[in-house]
């Protein structure tokens, strides 16, 4: 019997999950461009991404969605997608469009003023007052204005401890959002390394690399293969 195609590809996504090898999501999450490449192609191949599952993400969520529900006049929690070729999509979720405007909400729990070690080693942030959006924050949103096709965006920066806010403007950059999809289209081909059987050794970290590492579940097979600094 012939099914409409979106049933025949449901079908096998139930035949992939009895036979215990479920369909390759060929998605790459905007978030997960701004730290170590090589963690991302592995929880692509591997299945084991999940951007909704960590306290952070929960959080905000619950955030977002209580500044929907009391703060009307914008859409929330918009998905965004951006075709990149070959079957693969790079997909994200702004926090809000307001109009042609896309919104960033980012919350920090900033220690109460008394000049601890933290304190003077990170003066950026000591505060709502010195608060500034993370490069990592801008690139993203940046990615979020080239898929939505937007000029414009904010970075508000909530202090947690009382919600009060600062906003900083974000205008498109058209040659960091390439460089985003240049970093999207290395999974990719680390991604297909793997399938082929290789492992990606060339792919590398984006941003702190050691708050990356000492946190990843990949670390003892990138200790093993090629990055001998992170043996215990």
């Amino acid at each position: 019997m012939e099914y409409p195609d979106e049933i025949s590809e449901f079908n096998e996504r139930i035949k992939s999950a009895v036979s215990g090898k479920p369909l390759l999501e060929r998605r790459i999450w905007v978030t997960s461009l701004s730290h170590c490449l090589r963690k991302t192609a592995l929880s692509i191949y591997l299945n084991t991404y999940n951007p909704s599952k960590s306290w952070e993400a929960r959080i905000g969520s619950a955030l977002h969605g209580w500044l929907g529900e009391v703060v009307k006049g914008a859409e929330f929690e918009v998905p965004v997608e951006y075709k990149l070729g070959n079957g693969w999509t790079l997909v994200g979720k702004a926090d809000a469009v307001k109009g042609d405007y896309v919104l960033e909400f980012k919350f920090k729990g900033f220690e109460k003023k008394g000049g601890t070690e933290s304190e003077s080693r990170n003066k950026k942030n000591r505060d709502l007052d010195h608060a500034e959006p993370s490069k990592e924050w801008v690139e993203q949103l940046n990615a979020y204005l080239g898929m939505l096709g937007k000029e414009r965006g904010y970075i508000y920066i909530f202090d947690r401890n009382g919600l009060e806010f600062r906003i900083f403007p974000v205008d498109f950059d058209e040659r960091l959002f390439r460089r985003f999809i240049k970093r999207a289209e290395r999974v990719i081909e680390s991604v297909e390394e793997l399938e082929e059987g290789k492992f990606p050794k060339w792919i590398g970290t984006v941003g702190n690399r050691n708050w990356v590492c000492n946190s990843c579940i990949f670390r003892p097979i990138c200790a093993s293969i090629d990055r001998e600094w992170l043996k215990p």
